[in-house]
């Protein structure tokens, strides 16, 4: 069965590259992916999807689709991302964004043309399978406050779901190996701030003043020994500060700091502690320092944790499929995503795809303003997205 989802991928791949292609020439930012929704809309009806579902959190961009045999079977949903980034476009392909500022450099398009592509397929063997597929089509992934997974389960995308599975297109894995990991995935994401507030003066008498520039300073470096002393070696943490602001000239010395960074860590009870270490930190340097300061954190992602035994057997279809040279274990990696939000809820797995290939010049990093990815690796990630759905309707897996 494996061999005709496969051979039925490939004959869509012209296809599914030129919705790849029409998708990364018109991208839209978060929670406004109102042409894409429907671009989504229009070629799921097209391929005689009847239950399409618009809005997401009482907004008119997201689709959900069911492909409801009718049959007494469990149900497995499969996820894409489809907003892009607010970065403008430098490469030069005939699909280049159209829209000024915005470009999908993350892989969002292929992720919206490889589910389509899985659409398409599973379609085709609507008679062979045994249970519901829903696929979702999800909008604002790239802004993690106003994350769509968040507004989508909210609204009731998981109801009556027994399992999902996702895939993140990879640029620095080799065109068409799938990676993947058992566990913990992918990195929770959180953001903190901190206001320090001293005296001004002037730079000539520093004496007269209290310094919040050599407070925050103080800070930044001290906050590293919670890495560095307070936690387990073997955990993985990373405290970053991304974004100081002060001051306004040389030879002026500001009343006011501002700091602002991010977390993350692939172990939630970590995570637990990281607030009251940090304000520990940063309250006992701004009384040191005759300062006063002011720290928020905000939990925004947990980590990306796959269920182990469904990603061991995922990994064992994607063998099965591409061949045992094609699926390799990776290492997790501090990105993060908001598919953590569906598996915390239901069992499933997120894979990666990679599209590295410097025959084909798709060497960039995602985020990267020339990012593009090899279009002959989206009908294995359709192929994919397919056989574990089908496989896990027919409790193969």
């Amino acid at each position: 069965m494996l061999d005709k989802i496969k051979k039925l991928a490939e004959g869509h791949k012209h296809q599914i590259a030129e919705w790849r292609h029409e998708f990364h020439a018109n991208p839209e930012l978060s929670f406004q992916e109102f042409e894409t929704t429907k671009r989504i809309k229009k070629y799921l009806e097209q391929m005689g999807f009847t239950n399409v579902r618009v809005g997401t959190g009482g907004i008119e961009t997201g689709v959900v689709a069911d492909l409801d045999t009718q049959k007494d079977g469990p149900c497995i949903a499969l996820r894409a991302d489809i907003d892009a980034l607010p970065m403008q476009e430098v490469g030069t392909p005939p699909y280049r964004s159209r829209n000024d500022g915005v470009m999908h450099a993350c892989g969002h398009d292929s992720h919206i043309a490889m589910l389509l592509g899985a659409a398409y397929v599973l379609k085709t063997m609507e008679s062979e399978l045994p249970g519901k597929v829903r696929f979702i089509f999800q909008p604002s992934e790239e802004s993690p406050h106003k994350s769509g997974a968040r507004a989508m389960i909210q609204d009731g995308v998981l109801d009556g779901v027994d399992a999902i599975s996702g895939l993140h297109i990879w640029s620095s894995l080799p065109a068409g190996v799938v990676g993947y990991k058992a566990g913990p995935f992918m990195a929770s994401a959180d953001e903190w701030e901190c206001t320090v507030w001293g005296k001004g003066g002037h730079g000539a008498v520093p004496h007269l003043a209290f310094d919040p520039i050599v407070a925050a300073s103080a800070m930044v470096g001290a906050l590293q020994t919670i890495v560095s002393r307070e936690i387990d070696p073997l955990e993985a943490v990373v405290i970053t500060c991304a974004h100081i602001e002060s001051g306004t000239t040389f030879n002026i010395i500001p009343d006011k700091a501002f700091m602002q960074g991010t977390v993350r860590t692939f172990n939630q009870e970590v995570r637990a502690t990281i607030p009251e270490r940090m304000e520990r930190i940063i309250k006992g340097i701004s009384e040191a320092m005759r300062c006063k300061s002011e720290f928020t954190y905000k939990h925004v992602l947990p980590p990306t944790v796959n269920d182990k035994e469904f990603t061991e057997k995922a990994a064992d279809v994607a063998r099965a499929l591409l061949g045992a040279d094609k699926v390799k274990e990776v290492v997790p990696t501090m990105g993060a995503e908001d598919m953590s939000l569906y598996l915390e809820r239901v069992p499933g797995t997120f894979m990666f795809l990679g599209t590295y290939n410097e025959s084909k010049g798709t060497v960039n990093p995602q985020h990267h303003p020339e990012y593009d990815v090899d279009d002959d690796v989206l009908p294995f990630g359709s192929a994919l997205l397919a056989s574990i759905a089908w496989s896990f309707l027919n409790k193969q897996m």
